[in-house]
């Protein structure tokens, strides 16, 4: 017995040891292939100084959508948390192949009438009954482990989905707050012509007034434009977990053109199931409920344990011998945990179903966005904006022949600014549903 003892306590250190990758190779490899992006768990080692580089470099120059979403993947805390899960579930897989500790007992007895030596009782006992369900445990932590890699691969995704929206709403803020600053400083001119113009006597106390107001107007946009890129800025700072000097990256003045075709977009809700890894990880969750049920189903009568007893009487006689412990199931025969197991596979079985038909819902809906946002975008670029400057170009022709009042003029003026102000929302609202309908197709469009 002591021999047994000692190989256990032998082979104690070199059982149990966690692997440090932890699956976050697996993760890696099937977020690049969905999207083309590295990640990388920020683990205190060397590559931690050649990331951080990197992102400066990054930031240094004005910061296109790709670089955004890398600088993300690699910075934001919440997702190098989200990474500890694979560690928790690789944890439980080798806990799930580790026998229980055996148990040491002993008793020490002594005679009521004082004479003779104590009675000493040495045991060890195992449950060997365990040894049977490892192979179902590991069964059950390994499909967990799965699931989890799934899910964080899934996080990363709709991380950099995030971080795509974030970026074209910030790029279209921007641009349409340049759009209505350099009207404002058109605007301001024309205000002090105006008013030259009346304090001449050319023009009415109504023109005038129509001008400033006009003017006015144009100075609220602005203001407005500027606290909408105050929010979206600061909500894209967040996603890329910047702070300091970091915050002061610059993005391109102007959103990228619309382009000449879009990917096909025909069979996209099979790809999406087939793709998206919350779809494979609602899968994997499902499939362990049925491992953890079927573990329960079958050990429920395997309670119970074997070992040796050591024992010296009052005579100092020793005895040497088996034990074996067996739990009478009575009164718990698991009836209770298995009807919780089967209802917890019947719900994630449930939510499996759901998850696939949102799934196609919300690639048909942001199919159909992105269709719907590029037309409305062409529409205004090849029909709106073009007529609204042969409008402006015509009235200004009719004030000067004096056949149109300068009211008339800055309405015309007004409606073709509204134009390009639409425009610019226009082809933001298409890549942002372009970066909808990666998010829901699971991976790139291209």
């Amino acid at each position: 017995m002591r021999r047994a003892l000692l190989v256990l306590a032998m082979a104690a250190p070199t059982v149990g040891c966690v692997p440090k990758e932890a699956g976050f190779p697996d993760v890696a490899r099937a977020v690049e292939s969905r999207t083309g992006y590295k990640i990388l768990w920020n683990r205190g080692g060397a590559a931690d100084g050649e990331v951080a580089t990197r992102v400066s470099a990054l930031l240094a120059k004005p910061l296109g959508v790709d670089e955004a979403v890398q600088i993300a993947l690699l910075g934001n805390r919440r997702l190098q948390g989200t990474y500890e899960d694979l560690m928790i579930a690789q944890a439980d897989v080798v806990q799930a192949g580790l026998l229980r500790n055996p148990v040491l007992s002993g008793s020490l007895r002594f005679p009521l009438d004082q004479r003779g030596a104590p009675n000493i009782e040495v045991g060890v006992e195992q449950d060997f009954l365990d040894v049977l369900l490892i192979p179902a445990r590991k069964r059950l932590a390994s499909s967990a482990f799965e699931a989890a890699k799934l899910r964080v691969g899934s996080e990363v995704l709709r991380l950099a989905a995030d971080v795509r929206v974030a970026y074209f709403t910030l790029q279209g803020a921007q641009q349409v707050a340049s759009m209505r600053r350099t009207i404002a400083e058109a605007g301001s001119a024309s205000v002090e012509l105006a008013q030259r113009q009346h304090d001449a006597g050319n023009i009415s106390d109504l023109d005038l007034a129509g001008e400033q107001a006009l003017y006015e107007q144009i100075r609220l946009d602005l203001a407005r434009s500027e606290g909408e890129i105050l929010g979206a800025r600061e909500h894209l700072i967040r996603l890329m977990g910047l702070f300091g000097e970091g915050v002061s990256f610059t993005l391109p003045d102007r959103l990228p053109d619309l382009p000449a075709a879009d990917p096909s977009l025909d069979h996209l809700e099979t790809l999406a199931i087939t793709r998206r890894l919350d779809v494979a990880a609602a899968r994997e969750e499902a499939q362990t409920s049925a491992h953890q049920l079927a573990l329960a189903s079958g050990g429920r009568w395997l309670v119970g344990g074997v070992g040796a007893d050591v024992e010296r009487d009052v005579d100092g006689k020793r005895v040497v011998g088996p034990t074996a412990r067996l739990e009478l199931p009575i009164f718990d025969q698991k009836q209770a945990l298995l009807a919780r197991l089967e209802a917890e596979l019947r719900q994630r079985q449930e939510r499996l179903a759901a998850l696939a038909i949102d799934a196609r819902s919300e690639v048909r809906e942001a199919r159909g966005r992105v269709l719907a946002t590029r037309a409305v975008a062409v529409h205004y670029r090849s029909v709106v904006i073009p007529l609204r400057e042969r409008i402006v170009a015509l009235s200004q022709q009719h004030y000067d022949a004096m056949l149109l009042g300068v009211y008339q003029l800055l309405m015309a003026k007004q409606s073709e600014v509204t134009s390009y102000r639409e425009y610019i929302e226009a082809v933001r609202d298409y890549w942002i549903a372009r970066a909808e309908l990666a998010r829901a197709t699971g991976g790139k469009l291209d």
